[in-house]
């Protein structure tokens, strides 16, 4: 599912482009975000929901801009949007920097009804799936 973030509108003269249209190596950023967001379903009880967060097609393309995620979280403690930045993990095959912003449902649903603003720059976001849990049966 991708969403466009509602405290920010598109307009006639918006001139990104889509993902697809973006520098090869944003593919491979893609792929990070993805084992970042199942590493944290993996370690995280109560996470429902994360999203990769990307901004305008010029900001993405810097090479070092960090992967952006919002995560949804029922077992973190409600305290606004704040972002937490970390660095590269290379040995955990994390190679970009990182911002997390974890939010409530509640604070998600008021992220989606505009009384909570997203940081600057945090464009459109695109749900990332939970990973399947193996049960053992076969």
């Amino acid at each position: 599912m991708t969403h466009t973030n509602p405290g920010r509108g598109r307009d006639d003269n918006d001139k990104r482009t889509k993902e697809s249209e973006w520098p090869t190596w944003t593919a491979e950023k893609m792929a990070v975000a993805k084992v970042l967001a199942q590493k944290h379903f993996e370690l995280e009880d109560g996470l429902a929901q994360v999203f990769r967060v990307t901004g305008t097609a010029a900001v993405e393309a810097v090479p070092g801009e960090p992967i952006k995620l919002l995560e949804v979280n029922e077992n973190t403690v409600p305290c606004g949007v704040m972002p937490l930045h970390f660095g590269p993990a290379p040995a955990s095959g994390i190679t970009y920097p990182s911002i997390i912003v974890d939010v409530t449902p509640d604070e998600f649903r008021r992220i989606l009804a505009k009384e909570l603003k997203l940081p600057d720059g945090w464009e459109n976001w695109e749900e990332l799936p939970k990973p399947l849990e193996t049960t053992g049966a076969a």
